[in-house]
């Protein structure tokens, strides 16, 4: 535990989402205050935490901390833009979520669900596939599925990146979308 002067007092945990462990602990203190030791200032925003620093209104955290609730914001706000496909339409195990670009800083990707593989919730258990190479973006997927989703990707790239692009809309996706074939 690191000691802090006096005037540095612990805040409240923030807002639960992936971002929560990075930036989890609020120290509140005057600028004045936390500037007098510009070494423990450092190792606090290390840490992860955020500084309020109560005289002006300001807060001071990690660039990277600020980068991860962005992206963690963006993803969320497609939540709602996704169009879900199952098996049926892709030839895939599992259901695959495909989105337009949004406000998000990535390159396009699909989500594909994990656990449990037919759900039509977006925010159950899921991996990210990008759709450039068809590389795992995020999170773990068993080698019989990524098979299948990389095969999916590589002959639907175009649409899946008019889509992402914008370009067409999700009725023209569902019709031009190919599934691939079961073996």
């Amino acid at each position: 535990m690191v000691a802090r002067p006096a005037a540095w007092s612990h805040g409240a945990k923030l807002a639960s989402g992936c971002y929560d462990a990075l930036m989890s602990i609020t120290i509140r203190s005057s600028s004045q205050e936390a500037l007098k030791d510009p070494a423990l200032l450092r190792k606090e925003l290390d840490a992860g935490h955020v500084i309020e620093l109560t005289d002006i209104g300001a807060v001071l955290t990690r660039l990277e901390d600020i980068h991860a609730l962005s992206d963690q914001l963006a993803e969320e706000e497609l939540l709602e833009h996704m169009a879900s496909f199952r098996t049926d339409a892709t030839g895939v195990d599992n259901t695959i979520w495909v989105s337009p670009k949004g406000r998000t800083r990535h390159t396009a990707r699909i989500k594909v669900a994990i656990d449990l593989p037919d759900s039509l919730n977006a925010t159950s258990q899921t991996a990210s596939v990008a759709v450039h190479d068809g590389s795992v973006a995020e999170g773990h997927i068993p080698s019989h599925i990524l098979r299948q989703v990389q095969e999916f990707v590589r002959i639907n790239r175009e649409v899946l990146m008019d889509y992402w692009e914008e370009r067409i809309a999700t009725r023209q996706l569902d019709q031009q979308l190919k599934p691939i074939e079961r073996r």
